[in-house]
């Protein structure tokens, strides 16, 4: 007889990996023990040597679903005096324990909840190893009930015997639960009232949803407002209440079957709904005979569409049905979790609040993502991916880095070796509550993955929150601080998931980032490898008049172009769109000549620039709003090639903002307009980057930044640069979510 101790890290907590484990054991006949540690898992296993081996092989091959193994190290040990094989109380010893995503519901979970024979028919709370919720319930590990919210139900006896029984998926499921002693879902009125309980509860906020009430649900992740989306007014009362004009509001369908009648879905699509994950997706409106309510997505082709994905979801939904289901914090603030801030902030806005009584623990946003070029984009990561671990190769030997990300879509990360833990979306750091989830998020993951930063890195713009929170960090812990420029950072993202570690060139189009020359970039052809970067081409520069007020009032920087194309007045089509200009512009005009204004590269800003030209808008009501709606206008349009100047290394924005308003004045449609806009500038991207390739040899190239999210723009330069290698992110977002993945990269190699 052999024995072995075998240690496992990876993702091997909350995804059923010790019932499988003992399951395994049995089958072999091996007698031992395996528990969970703050490590991962560990396994002690006692037989025929042959057997021992075989176990070992298996135990990789046949990782349970949602599993992953990093590291698994075998050991020779002592035979001990055991007779069977045992799960048995964790260790908590200090290691390096990873944690699972909140997942939906497994197929057999479904089931359980359909059958009316079933004890689970309808029960809101069902899971077992393989499904249910993770990260948002976990207090701190080893994963274990009485480390986690559901410590306060004790099982029944009829879900003991389960959480006890070898051969069922419920073997070990630490969130085990039925109706007789799990949590439970409670209608009130937002004077607290009770209105209704259990199943009665979800059955009376599904009817009140149908006549057309908003109704308050708290989720896996936090408390969303949902609105039939077929009711007009129901959606407007909503936005009205809420005060959200006019940014799209998601929605979730029924089923795929229901989903499929309002939108297109590709193959990837699908599988990406289907997903355990469960996300946001954005998908192309069917066109005809389309009934959501107008007010759903003004102005939008695109609906964002998610499937259910809590047990729940499936008793509150109708199969055929299309409801609202968007956040229901205020604007600007993080996700509302809290059940007494709830009832408090809902008065006036939610009619009902449909809540139960399992603590959220670690509140989380839906995440969202779009397929382009047949990949899966990520806009928000959040829900059912964190806080999964991303392996960075480069990062195998380094210390624990804290890495701050941006200020807007802000998410932080931070190490263990070659792993990077991304934080949730957390929000936009203008807001004293994002910016206060941001501490408080951050201490959560030292104590939940037990890490201790040695170095922390921070964008280099002087006025981030998140830089002057790292400086903080770094000083109350006598750390060294590493600044990293905003788009090197977003190239090095991209670096980091695929491990690329030969010479790139970087095309990187986002709102603004602060440059190594004090202006403002956002348009930029970089030639980066490791720690190294150069700006090799960019954008032309245009100013900035307010500064930041310019950002959310586009038509400033539109004016400006104006006045220095036509200095001496222009046609007619313009002195119309100045007249529909918000008062003041004419002091403005005046002034601006004798006004010392920052100059930015921005990719972002140039559409925001045509957007208000025209007639999108003139201010934003959501981020990113104008270029938004502008790329909706060129997706039924086929554009042409306008007159573009590529000046050396400068693409010259103001000879295509002339060529725009030539169109406007021949009377083109605005979504040629649109179109012709979006085909001129993919093409000079692309007659820039094959310069800028052929000069360094280059045949690797990186797209990214936030204003790659427009899908023709980014189906667009892919087209156009066929021929070389090109690498998008797939695991981070492309916007500033994903800057602090690169931040860690980089961090890597610039303090070797």
């Amino acid at each position: 007889m052999k024995a072995y101790t075998i240690h496992v890290t990876g993702i091997v907590q909350g995804i059923g990996f010790r019932p499988f484990v003992s399951k395994l054991a049995h089958e072999l006949r091996l007698v031992g023990t395996v528990r969970n540690d703050t490590s991962g898992v560990e396994i002690h296993i006692q037989g025929v040597d042959a057997d021992c081996q075989l176990f070992v092989e298996r135990l990789q091959s046949e990782l349970p679903m949602h599993g992953r193994i990093d590291t698994l190290r075998v050991e020779p040990s002592t035979v001990q005096s055991l007779h069977s094989f045992t799960i048995i109380l964790s260790q908590g010893a200090k290691g390096n324990a990873f944690i699972g995503a909140d997942m939906a519901p497994c197929e057999a979970c479904l089931q359980d909840i359909q059958d009316p024979e079933n004890r689970r028919f309808h029960y809101g709370f069902t899971n077992c190893t393989n499904c249910g919720p993770r990260y948002t319930i976990i207090e701190s590990t080893p994963y274990d009930r009485h480390k986690t919210s559901m410590k306060a139900f004790p099982m029944c006896e009829e879900c003991q015997g389960e959480y006890e029984d070898l051969e069922g998926r419920r073997y070990h499921a630490e969130p085990n639960a039925c109706e007789q002693c799990g949590p439970m879902f409670t209608l009130q009125g937002t004077d607290g009232m009770v209105l209704a309980t259990g199943q009665d509860a979800i059955e009376q906020a599904k009817e009140y949803i149908q006549q057309g009430a908003i109704v308050a649900l708290k989720g896996v992740g936090g408390y969303h407002l949902v609105c039939d989306a077929l009711q007009e007014n129901a959606v407007q009362t909503l936005r009205q209440r809420k005060g959200r004009p006019r940014k799209p509001l998601a929605v979730m369908a029924g089923s795929l079957e229901t989903a499929k009648q309002y939108v297109y879905i590709s193959e990837k699509e699908e599988e990406l709904l289907l997903s355990p994950a469960r996300p946001i997706v954005l998908l192309r409106k069917v066109t005809e005979h389309n009934t959501v309510a107008p007010s759903v997505a003004p102005g939008m082709e695109t609906l964002g569409i998610l499937l259910p994905y809590a047990p729940y979801h499936y008793s509150l939904v109708p199969f055929n049905a299309l409801w609202v289901m968007t956040s229901a914090n205020r604007s600007g603030d993080p996700v509302l979790y809290n059940d007494a801030q709830a009832l408090e902030e809902l008065q006036g806005i939610a009619d009902y609040i449909l809540t139960h009584n399992r603590e959220i623990i670690s509140p989380v946003d839906d995440s969202v993502v779009q397929v382009v070029h047949d990949t899966s984009i990520m806009i928000r990561r959040s829900r059912g991916y964190v806080p999964v671990s991303i392996p960075v190769v480069a990062l195998e030997k380094r210390s624990t880095m804290l890495a701050m990300g941006a200020d807007m879509k802000a998410a932080f990360a931070m190490n263990r070796g070659s792993h990077a833990i991304l934080s949730p979306y957390m929000g936009d750091m203008e807001h004293q509550r994002v910016q206060d989830l941001l501490w408080s998020t951050t201490k959560r993951y030292e104590d939940l993955f037990q890490l201790q930063p040695t170095e922390v890195i921070v964008d280099a713009h002087p006025n981030y929150y998140t830089s002057q929170c790292g400086r903080i960090y770094a000083e109350k812990y006598q750390l060294p601080v590493i600044e990293v420029q905003h788009h090197h950072a977003h190239v090095a993202s991209v670096l980091a998931e695929y491990n690329i570690q030969e010479p790139v060139l970087g095309i990187c189009f986002d709102g603004t980032g602060y440059g190594t020359d004090g202006t403002l970039w956002g348009g930029e052809f970089l030639y980066c490898h490791q720690e190294h970067m150069e700006r090799m081409a960019h954008l032309s520069y245009a100013p900035l008049p307010g500064g930041e007020v310019a950002v959310r009032e586009p038509w400033r920087q539109a004016l400006w172009y104006v006045n220095q194309t036509y200095p001496s007045g222009g046609p007619t089509v313009i002195e119309e769109w100045k007249k529909t200009l918000p008062k003041g512009w004419e002091l403005l005009e005046k002034m601006m000549p004798h006004m010392q204004m920052i100059r930015s590269s921005s990719g972002g800003r140039l559409f925001d620039t045509v957007a208000s030209l025209l007639g999108v808008g003139h201010e934003h009501l959501y981020d990113a709003q104008l270029a938004i709606e502008l790329e909706q206008l060129a997706l039924s349009e086929r554009g042409t090639i306008l007159d573009m100047k590529l000046d050396g290394t400068v693409l010259d924005t103001m000879s295509l903002v002339r060529s725009v308003i030539e169109q406007l004045e021949c009377g083109e449609s605005v979504a040629k307009i649109s179109a012709n806009f979006h085909r001129t500038l993919i093409y000079y991207i692309g007659q820039m980057a094959k310069q800028c390739c052929k000069e360094r040899q280059i045949s690797h190239i990186v797209l990214c930044g936030g204003v790659f999210q427009n899908r023709i723009l980014l189906e667009g330069v892919i087209r156009e640069l066929e021929e070389y290698h090109i690498h998008i992110p797939n695991q981070s977002p492309l916007n500033d979510g994903g800057i602090a993945l690169g931040q860690l990269w980089l961090g890597n190699y610039m303090n070797r």
